[in-house]
């Protein structure tokens, strides 16, 4: 149904956002590159841990 939808809309979205990898390393340095990798990977981890109770209150 519709998650499903907005599941393969957000793959789509975040496929289609690969080329700023691609421009973070070559136009800045390494390690600045790897720095906002990781805090996008924090970012994303923190909305994730932040919607764990109300999943858990959806899901029953």
């Amino acid at each position: 149904g519709i998650m499903q939808g907005a599941w393969l809309a957000a793959t789509a979205v975040g496929n289609s956002l690969l080329f700023i990898g691609g421009i973070l390393y070559t136009y800045v340095p390494l390690w600045a590159c790897w720095l906002v990798f990781a805090v996008a990977c924090a970012l994303s981890m923190i909305v994730m841990l932040s919607m764990i109770k109300w999943l858990e209150r959806v899901a029953r």
